[in-house]
């Protein structure tokens, strides 16, 4: 068995995506013990700027940041290409609701071509499902010879993909990388300590959940120290800790979520020495909403945690 590079990605919550196409059907679902296991890289990398002299011939060829080939396969250059701009439509479902949208962003095209042509087409799903799931990602539709899913990466962004295959071990994948956002638009202490005093609240997007849970991922914590600082540092501040949600899904689950979520924020501060008296969790649901629901990006900004001056 090869060895396959480790990375993760952490973002905010999310639901379930349904195949445009039928769901699989009992016969296509895969046994994946059974499967060889040819290991596929995802791994979020640091791009490194071509020298202004560089030859065309030197250029890497055309390969998405984050989701890699599988080990042996090549890429089919004529046949791949990556848009500043595309879209994919997609059905989320969540809580018996189904919402259908369109993800928009920079859209990626690419073919491979497996060396071992005995590989077969479930093996290849079967791969890359697996990396997905192992990453946090969500395998959304799986069948014997397709899968969708979605990649949650830093800054609230999202990566959607469709992996399709074809016979003599050649796939090709879909991909859309949606916007995430502006976290350079997150506050220090001085300016977060100046937000409450002048406005009396500040939203927050570097908190961040496990999908559809009030469970703290990791990456949370440098936005956590931020607020620590700021209860530790004014100890007269007494602040409302509020959760808040987007439109997916039913309102009633949304506003328990929400509340548990800001609990959990609470919790979190009290490991950093922060007096929980001075706090009160609440949770909105999707009732305060800052930006239309409508979009990805929409949504996005209306997930959040919100602190709110108690006077």
């Amino acid at each position: 068995m090869h060895n396959v590079v480790r990375a993760h990605w952490f973002a905010t919550a999310t639901v379930a995506l349904w195949a445009e196409t039928a769901p699989a059907t009992a016969a296509e679902t895969m046994t994946t013990s059974r499967c060889r296991r040819l290991p596929i890289v995802l791994l979020l990398t640091l791009a490194a700027a071509a020298s202004a002299g560089a030859q065309e011939a030197d250029e890497p060829p055309l390969e998405h940041p984050v989701i890699k080939p599988m080990a042996g396969a090549a890429l089919i250059e004529d046949n791949s290409r990556m848009d500043g701009f595309g879209q994919m439509k997609v059905r989320y479902r969540q809580d018996r609701r189904t919402v259908n949208l369109t993800a928009e962003g920079r859209f990626w095209h690419l073919e491979y071509q497996l060396e071992d042509t005995e590989t077969s087409r479930d093996e290849i799903v079967a791969n890359y499902a697996s990396e997905v799931s192992r990453v946090d990602g969500e395998v959304i539709e799986q069948g014997a010879t397709r899968m969708r899913f979605r990649i949650f990466n830093p800054g609230g962004s999202t990566t959607w993909g469709i992996l399709d295959t074809r016979a003599g071990a050649r796939y090709q994948i879909e991909i859309i990388d949606e916007a995430g956002l502006d976290l350079s638009l997150e506050f220090d202490a001085d300016a977060m300590l100046g937000a409450l005093t002048t406005t009396g609240r500040v939203a927050i997007y570097g908190i961040l959940f496990d999908v559809d849970s009030a469970a703290l991922r990791p990456g949370s914590g440098e936005v956590l120290d931020t607020v620590a600082a700021v209860l530790k540092g004014s100890p007269e501040l007494r602040i409302e800790v509020q959760g808040h949600t987007d439109s997916t899904g039913a309102a009633e689950h949304n506003r328990q979520l929400s509340l548990e979520r800001a609990e959990a924020v609470v919790a979190a501060l009290k490991l950093y020495g922060v007096d929980t008296t001075r706090l009160a969790p609440r949770g909105l649901g999707p009732n305060q909403p800052v930006a239309n629901n409508a979009t990805e990006e929409g949504r996005q900004q209306n997930r959040r945690v919100e602190l709110v001056r108690l006077d």
